[in-house]
């Protein structure tokens, strides 16, 4: 079984020698939030913030994601290929203006609040 996203980012973070405020500082993020993230206390979080840390690790969002993926192979995190749409939208994502990756984030929110609001409807 591989990593949970948690020790992944510990590991990303160490291998960079960073602390935890290092990050904090960097990717304004509170250091308590990337704890327990790194602990397993939190899921992996939203696009925003996955954006933040790829930043503060100095890689791209896209890449974050995929060592993510490959690294937690065998826990929650998809590990199949990414569906070609998929794909196509990580890498539109990367040439965005930042007030279109803020558009496209929020819009994704969106969405996503809908399909709960739905399931929650259809389960409840």
């Amino acid at each position: 079984m591989g990593k949970s996203f948690g020790e992944f980012l510990r590991a990303l973070r160490e291998s960079r020698q960073m602390t935890l405020r290092q990050v904090e500082e960097r990717a304004r993020v509170s250091n308590a939030y990337l704890s327990q993230i790194e602990r397993g206390e939190r899921g992996i979080p939203n696009l925003r913030i996955l954006k933040k840390l790829a930043e503060a690790y100095g890689i791209s969002v896209t890449e974050l994601v995929e060592i993510a993926e490959r690294e937690t192979a065998g826990t929650s995190v998809c590990t199949e290929s990414p569906k070609p749409d998929v794909a196509f939208v990580s890498r539109g994502y990367e040439d965005l203006s930042q007030e279109n990756k803020q558009h496209l984030t929020e819009f994704l929110q969106f969405l996503l609040h809908k399909e709960q609001q739905k399931s929650r409807r259809e389960h409840g």
